[in-house]
């Protein structure tokens, strides 16, 4: 029975953890509510904070987050900021497109010009590059320090956002999968120690084996995790 109610107690715990995890609001829907709310100002600011590390994100939220960016910096006026950052996003998408069903007329003209003003640098052979992350992309061995600390860290840190995100969550299971053996051990060993019936002694050793095992089981389990994560990081590109 102890066995039971520690592990069903330790289930609810890690169900409301991810539960929790999944109703965390990200910068990049906080952006796309703003927007929708004509929050303008707050997009301009949450968007420049988060281009001003893009570490932990992919390339498409990039994308977006100056794409909306520069659609709020229209809507505020601020056409010239508007156009460099529509530059931006041309390096990395020479042919992308506005919809004019869901763009506005004025975003269109200001995208026109910046298009114009890209392909005229790029013909004349002055356009160079911008960089798609601001910081630049860490490199192998920063991702595989992070990764070290906390399963997919790394990951998320060079792009990989989705296997960063599953690889934090696993980790999170195991770590507490991990926590409730070692505290199921250790409490049946403590009843198996206190136990004076020879009969109430057999069982209690039981339920600590079966606690014991458990425990080994996790620990090893937790070290593959580990070495996988590690592992993923030495082999990427």
């Amino acid at each position: 029975m102890m066995n039971k109610h520690i592990l069903f107690a330790g289930v609810l715990i890690w169900l409301a953890s991810v539960a929790a995890l999944g109703q965390q609001e990200t910068p990049m829907n906080t952006v796309i509510r703003s927007y929708e709310q004509g929050y303008f100002q707050e997009v301009i600011g949450i968007a420049e904070k988060a281009l001003g590390d893009t570490a932990g994100f992919a390339q498409d939220e990039i994308i977006y987050f100056r794409t909306y960016l520069a659609f709020s910096l229209v809507a505020m006026g601020q056409e010239d900021g508007a156009i460099e950052r529509f530059k931006q996003i041309l390096t990395v998408k020479p042919k992308l497109e506005l919809n004019p069903e869901f763009v506005s007329p004025k975003i269109i003209e200001v995208f026109k010009r910046a298009q114009a003003e890209f392909f005229r640098a790029a013909s004349n052979g002055d356009q160079r590059p911008t960089l798609l992350f601001e910081k630049g992309r860490p490199g192998k061995f920063q991702g595989i320090w992070r990764s070290s600390l906390w399963p997919g860290w790394g990951q998320s840190a060079r792009g990989e956002t989705r296997k960063g995100r599953i690889l934090k969550w696993g980790a999170a299971g195991v770590a507490a999968g991990v926590g409730l053996a070692v505290l199921g051990t250790y409490v049946s060993h403590q009843r198996y120690l206190d136990a004076t019936d020879p009969g109430d002694i057999e069982a209690k050793y039981k339920t600590y084996n079966s606690w014991y095992r458990t425990r080994n089981f996790t620990v090893n389990l937790a070290v593959s995790f580990w070495a996988y994560n590690i592992l993923d990081l030495i082999v990427s590109n």
